[in-house]
């Protein structure tokens, strides 16, 4: 589901500024200071967790993309996908080491 929202999103955002420059060969209009230079839209996917939070393939094989909470002895303190090990951590969802 989660790829799908993302697909989604990416036509979205491609239509809208598609649209903006048909509007923009239609104007006699100066252009705006901030404005779109037709075919330079790129996209990077960007996958994070919330802290707490990370991604496992091995853990989670039927969702390797989703954001899971930290299990005990591992930890995420900030917008990273990976749950780091720590042994001192005894909580799920665990910021700090």
């Amino acid at each position: 589901m989660k790829c799908s929202l993302h697909f989604q999103a990416k036509n979205l955002i491609e239509k809208f500024f598609k649209r903006e420059v048909e509007i923009r060969k239609e104007s006699s209009e100066p252009l705006p200071e901030i404005y779109y230079i037709e075919g330079t839209l790129q996209m990077v996917w960007v996958d994070r967790c919330y802290p707490g939070y990370g991604m496992s393939a091995v853990r989670h094989p039927d969702c390797p993309e989703c954001c899971v909470v930290c299990s005990p002895r591992s930890y995420n303190p900030s917008d990273g996908i990976h749950c780091l090990q720590c042994d001192t951590s005894l909580i799920y969802g665990a910021t700090t080491c």
